[in-house]
Formats: C-alpha cells, structure tokens, sequence
C-alpha cells in the first residue's frame, strides 16, 4: 500500500477535484462573518474514551490510504471484536475512497458503539483550516440527513493526526457546523440530532479543547458549549500532560499568596484535586524541600522563574516529555516517507501532532553510497560513529526531532531508498557527549515499500491451525554454497515453532547432503509446499542472489538447481502471512550456476544507485515477496552468525506467539523489536558470543534485520476446530 500521491489541485482550496469536491452544503469562510439563526445545537467537551461515550453515532476522521492509528484505531477495535480490523482491511483494500467529507459507514458489534462511521480528510498533508470546516460542515449535514440521530460523538478531527493546532480545528468545527445550522432555518422541522460530544482521552488537552470551543463559538448562539467538562470512563493523563499539571502546582508555591482561578476562588481545590492558595508558611517550606540541593544562585533563578509561571494558565504550557515506550504497541506512530528525488531524497511525514510538508534533502550520492557500504556489515568502530552522521547527512533539520522514543516508526521507502540502513537512524548527538540506544531498539522501526503493482487483494487463508514451512541451507556443496550455520538454524525454528503449536514442514540440505530424517530442499518440491497455500509462516535460512538471465533484475532464494524467483511464485494464490529470511548474498552464484551473472556488464551486479550488492539484496527480496500479497517480509541486510540467527528467530517467534507478562496483544513490530533489543543486549553490556568474537563486523547483528509490514498486525492461532487462542 503507497499514500496516493498530493496532486497541485488538491492544495488549491476553491478548485474542486477528486478528493476536494464541493462541499454538500456551504461552508462559509473562514474569514467572513459568522452565520447566525437557524436550529441550535448542544456541545460538551468529554474527558474519556471515544468507544466508552454512549451516543446514537460515533466518527473519527480517515486519511486516504492511512490506516488507524490513536482514535480510529480505537474505534475500529472496538466495532471488530476480533483481530482482524473492519475499518484497517477496508483501508488496505482501497474500499474507503475518503474523499473530503465523505461518510463512510461500518457496522457494529453491541456495546457502547452502535453505529461508526469516519469522514474523509483527503490525502495526508493537505488538510487546511479552509478543508477541515469544508469537512465538519459536511458531516453535520450527513448526521442531520439521517434523520435518526440524536447525539453523535467524535474527536476534534484534525487536530491529532492533521496539520492544524488545536484552536484551528475548533474554529473549523464551529463555523462547519454553524454554516449548516444556518440553513436549518424554519419552516425546516428542527434536526433531531441535539448533541455533539467532543471527546478528548487525554485531560489537559480536554481543558485547551474547552477553552478553544468556547472561544471560538462566542459570537455563534446557535451552538451551546456546555461550561464544563464531562469526565467518563477512558480518560488518561498522558506524561506532558502530568508534567504541565505538577509544573503548575509548583510555580503556585512561587506565585503570590492567593491566586484566584476559573474553577474557584482563592484558598480551594479545583476540579482536578490541586489546591489553590496555601498559607504562605506552608509553601515556603514546601518549595525549600523542592529546591534542597541545588546552589542558591540556582535557586534564586528557580524562583524567578516559577514566580512567572504562576501568572500562566496551564492550558498554555506545553511540554515534551522523553523516555522509553517500553514494550507497548499503542504508542504513537510517526509515519516518514522518503524517496529519491533529483539532487537528493524527498522527505514527507506524518505525526501524531502534525503532517510535516515535504522536504528535500540535497545529499552527494558519493558520499551517501560510502555511507551505504560502510553501514553494510560494519566495523564496530563505524557502528558506533556513522549513525550520527546519516541521521545529520539525510534527514531534515526539522524531521530530526521526530525520531524519538515517544513513537513508533514507520518508514516509506522506494527501491532505491530501501537500501540505506535505517535501522541506524539515531538522535543527534549533542555536545555533551550523552548516547542513547539506536532507536530500532527503544522503539519499533518499520518499512513500508512503495510498489505499483502490489496486489491489494488475496485469498485469505482462514481460520486453519497455524503452518509454517521451514527451509534451511538448500545450495549445492559442490558449488560452495553449503552453509552449515543455516542448517542449524532450521532445525532450530522447526523446533521452536513445534513448541509453540505450529504445525511444521521441514525442508533442509540439498539431495547430495541431505540432514537424516528431513525432506531435502529441493526447489521443485519447495515450490510445490509454497504454491499449496497452506502455510501462514515461510523462514529461509541460505543464500540469495540476482539474477540478470532475463529481462530485467530478479532476486530468489539458491537451491541446488537454481533461483526459486518471483516468477515461479506468480500463481501463488494464497500467499504467506510472514517470511523471514536470512538469506546473505553470494558473489558465486553467476559462476556456480551459470545464471547469467556473467553476461553483465563489469560493475552492473546490482544496477543500484548505491552500489552495494548486499545493500540492495533485501529490498529487492522483499519486493518479490511483498507484490504477491506477503503480509510481512523480514530480511538480514547482511550474514548473521548462526548463534545470533537463532535467537532473533526464537525471541522473535516467542514474543509474536506468546507476548510478556502484563503486556497488551503482542504485535509483528513488536516481536522485531523484542529480537533485535536481545541481540543489542548481548553486544551493550559485552556478552559477545564466541562465534562473533573472531569478526567484529557481526557485533551489529542487530541492525541487520529488516522488517516490512504492518507493524500492529497481530498473529492470532486457532487450534483444529478454529478456536482461537494464543496472541
């Protein structure tokens, strides 16, 4: 799945197209005088959980292309009821076009949620104040149209993963309301629908959303905000949010001796439990306990400064807050994309906060592809010191404060993009000297690779025990491509996976060097297990190459006769759910087998801008597997030892099937990120293994492993009468 690309029509606000059509009804501007009369409307601002709010309707917003992620996830689960996502499988299907404005409707399961719905907000990037109160007028006029609707619940759409501030988005709701209010005049019979709720699940963000509502609807009557906020089940306080609360309680032991409040006058405790105004004895010592410790210089300059801070409103603070998002999948995602452009890369991103515009990056391809190589199975040394200097060399100034542990990652990349290493990606370092984990282990990192012809739709393979086929070290040793490593790593995940209640297939050596008691792995009968569409799991352990005999370049898998290609996969109809591949590029194979490496032109080994074989190994791999409809691709960018191979898989494997302790549903990214941490782990605290010790280019081992997909999926198992169970 790629985002469609942003046409120059589409960012012209008053020229209709495919994603911004006319409004159904007008929506006035946002410059001109607001609308007055018609029918009134009631709006209350709810401290909660979207799904746990009761209305006749519940809406999120939907990007085309994108799928949930913060409240539409949450909503999407909640009318799902299972692990496969009604709204995320209709997205990744193409079934929701999410023109501007456009309701979508789904069913529901019973509970709070009974009737959903998202409004389309066109292509990423693209959604100006203008468009949101285009967007809002729009679903007021589909909620009244139903004529059935009495309250509908929603989030400030816009605001989370839009590119408007939060004031913007209110006034974009108000004044799309208040235009379609207006048109509700008598003798049109006044709408049933009486009652917006706006939820908000964080608090401080609930209180900056009241205030901007009210604001923004002081010259509006036909809109009602409720004076306070309503608190339902759901609600959080994120760390900002905290920090921003105890921040203000400690700038009022600092302030003046009784400062009154919106929520009460001096000497009270407001709604969220904080007292206001203590004795002035009182505070003092407790500000002296805060503030032991430090120099008095500092304490002075302290005091200044939170005696400042008590004449600011908490709605007007803002802060970020770092630390670990330790093992759970809900967090945030940051979605990048970047791609190669003239000059440099093209960048675009999304956030949890903003949609980023896009950048390019002017970036010597000289040096980018030295940087590539020396990447690529590198030295410890480089290891430590490069990573800096890709995150400085290729992202943008205003780009690299998104790469951090707050949230997930997820990467769009083209072919040529997808060679960089990115799993090195790190925070700038600053003149202090302090290091962080690579971010690949603090958080999950993913791609997503960009393909025309990817398939959109496939044969599920249903509710059937889960099968995994296994395939290890299948080259022909006479040729020297035995590889005794990939031959226990096989045996290794047959055995995990065995434990796990995976029904397995085992395939292992080629006919003249086949194990004792295993089917050897010769590619016709491989071909044959893959193409009988029965298995959810493939894991390859061997060589890989390119293959130049034909038109074009194609990568496969070395079996004793040949390349196992994209080209004898084309009739897989029920294609895998996961591969996983530590397939290490061999420089043999056009002599060994006669493929036609020999025919190139010298230099041309992988027609690839970055001129690294093994580099563009993985990508092109994933490519093959990824347009036959594979969920998943996870590929090592360079040879893993065989100690380390096997406990990525069986760490990988263990999370996905089993997850931890406490933890919510283990997910794909999740268990990538489990695996990579615990061969991280290994190398940060110098519990190297003895068959790494001897080449110290394999310490990195971590960085090698790269994942494409969905990083939320979750793999769910059904025992033999389809009950399921496991994650």
């Amino acid at each position: 799945m790629s985002t469609p690309a942003v046409r120059i029509a589409d960012l012209l606000e008053d020229v209709p197209t495919a994603s911004n059509p006319p409004a159904p009804l007008p929506a006035p501007d946002p410059g001109e005088a607001p609308r007055t009369g018609g029918s009134t409307l009631n709006i209350t601002v709810v401290w909660g959980d979207l799904t746990e709010v009761a209305a006749d309707l519940h809406v999120t917003g939907h990007y085309q292309s994108v799928v949930p992620a913060a409240a539409e996830l949450a909503l999407d689960q909640a009318i799902s009821g299972g692990s496969r996502l009604i709204i995320k499988e209709h997205t990744k299907l193409g079934w929701i076009d999410a023109q501007l404005g456009e309701v979508t409707y789904f069913p529901c399961k019973a509970g709070p949620v009974r009737s959903a719905a998202v409004v389309g907000m066109g292509p990423m990037g693209t959604l100006t104040e203008r468009r949101a109160l285009q967007m809002y007028a729009s679903l007021l006029g589909e909620a009244v149209a139903l004529g059935h609707v009495e309250s509908m619940a929603t989030v400030l759409i816009g605001s989370g993963t839009g590119n408007l501030a939060v004031s913007q988005a209110a006034r974009a709701l108000v004044r799309g309301f208040a235009g379609v209010l207006a048109l509700l005049s008598p003798p049109t019979p006044p709408p049933r629908l009486t009652e917006v709720l706006i939820v908000e699940v964080d608090r401080l963000r609930a209180e900056q959303l009241h205030l901007a509502l009210i604001t923004a609807a002081e010259s509006l009557p036909q809109l009602r905000i409720a004076p306070r906020l309503r608190e339902e089940s759901g609600g959080r306080l994120s760390a900002p949010s905290a920090a921003v609360y105890a921040l203000a309680a400690l700038a009022r032991l600092a302030g003046p001796q009784s400062t009154p409040t919106r929520d009460g006058p001096a000497g009270t405790a407001t709604r969220d439990g904080m007292p206001e105004g203590p004795d002035r004895p009182g505070r003092e010592e407790a500000l002296r306990t805060v503030l032991a410790g430090f120099d008095p210089d500092i304490q002075g300059k302290v005091r200044e400064q939170l005696a400042h801070l008590a004449t600011v409103d908490r709605t007007d603070l803002s802060l970020a807050v770092g630390g670990s998002v330790g093992e759970y999948d809900d967090s945030a995602q940051v979605r990048m994309s970047v791609l190669s452009g003239v000059g440099g890369l093209r960048w675009a991103a999304l956030t949890g906060r903003a949609t980023v515009p896009e950048r390019l990056v002017p970036v010597d391809m000289d040096l980018l592809r030295e940087l590539v190589n020396r990447l690529t199975e590198p030295s410890v040394e480089d290891a430590r010191e490069l990573p800096d200097l890709l995150s400085r060399v290729v992202v943008p100034p205003d780009f690299q404060r998104l790469l951090t542990d707050d949230a997930r990652v997820l990467l769009e990349l083209d072919r040529d993009t997808a060679s960089v290493p990115w799993e090195f990606l790190a925070e700038i370092q600053h003149a202090d000297g302090g290091r962080h984990d690579p971010l690949a282990i603090r958080t999950q990192l993913s791609r997503q690779l960009r393909t025309p012809y990817a398939r959109v739709m496939t044969d599920a393979l249903g509710d059937a025990p889960l099968r995994a086929l296994v395939i290890g070290d299948p080259g022909d040793p006479e040729k020297g491509f035995q590889l005794e490593e990939a031959r226990s790593e096989a045996l290794a995940v047959a055995a995990r996976l065995k434990n796990l209640g995976v029904e397995v297939s085992l395939f292992v050596g080629a006919a003249n060097s086949r194990e004792p008691g295993v089917d050897p792995a010769r590619r016709l009968d491989v071909l044959r297990a893959l193409l009988s569409g029965r298995h959810h799991i493939v894991h390859y352990c061997g060589h890989s190459d390119f293959d130049f005999s034909g038109t074009g370049r194609r990568s496969g898998w070395v079996f004793a006769d040949g390349l196992l290609t994209a080209q004898e996969l084309a009739l897989l109809e029920r294609p895998p759910l996961i591969v996983v591949a530590n397939a290490c590029y061999s420089a043999l194979l056009g002599s060994a087998t006669g493929l036609g490496r020999q025919a190139q032109p010298s230099g041309a080994a992988d027609r690839s801008p970055w001129g690294n074989p093994q580099a563009a190994l993985v990508p092109s791999l994933a490519d093959e597997f990824l347009r036959l409809g594979v969920g998943h691709y996870i590929g090592a960018a360079w040879r893993i030892p065989d100690k380390q191979a096997i406990s990525f898989a069986e760490q990988f494997y263990t999370y996905v099937f089993e997850g931890g302790p406490g933890e919510p549903a283990p997910t794909v990214g999740g268990g990538v990120r489990r695996a990579r941490k615990g061969l991280y782990e290994q190398y940060a605290a110098g519990r190297v293994p003895p068959d790494i010790a001897p080449n110290p280019k394999r310490w990195s081992s971590w960085a090698a492993y790269q994942h494409y997909g969905d990083a939320s999926d979750v793999l769910v198992r059904h025992d033999s009468s389809g009950t399921t169970g496991g994650s």
